[in-house]
Parts: C-alpha cells; sequence; structure tokens
C-alpha cells in the first residue's frame, strides 16, 4: 500500500517523514505530516486537528493500511 502516492504536496520533512495537504479537510498549504516509524507503522499528524480515521476514510484507506504484515488487531 502505497500512502504517500494518496496525498498532495508530498515533500520530505526529515527522516522518515514527509509533509503533506491534509485530504480531510481543504488544505491550501501542508498541514499534515506523516512518519513511518522504525517498526513500519504509519502516523499522522494534522495540524488542523483532523483525527487520523478522517484522514484514512478521505483517502479510501482503513487501520490495517497502517501497519504492516498484518500486525493491526481490532479492538472490536
Amino acid at each position: 500500500m502505497q500512502i504517500l502516492e494518496r496525498l498532495d504536496k508530498v515533500r520530505p520533512a526529515g527522516r522518515d517523514t514527509w509533509s503533506c495537504c491534509c485530504p480531510a479537510h481543504d488544505d491550501k498549504s501542508p498541514s499534515l505530516t506523516v512518519r513511518q516509524a522504525a517498526d513500519g507503522k504509519w502516523l499522522f499528524h494534522c495540524f488542523a486537528g483532523c483525527s487520523t480515521y478522517e484522514i484514512l476514510e478521505s483517502v479510501g484507506l482503513r487501520w490495517g493500511d497502517l501497519f504492516p504484515d498484518g500486525d493491526y488487531v481490532s479492538s472490536t
């Protein structure tokens, strides 16, 4: 799953970290930070306050897509 390909205006912001426009709100300049942790998990932080769920839903991803090789376990 290529997460970064689903986002706009992606640019490097550090080691394994990118800045981009948040797809969950009308973002004209990058306010979303995306990072891939050492264990392969993807982390999101929107400085405008969008939740990870809102971000995932807006680009057609699910929680499990953030975890490498099926490491995700649902609590439901």
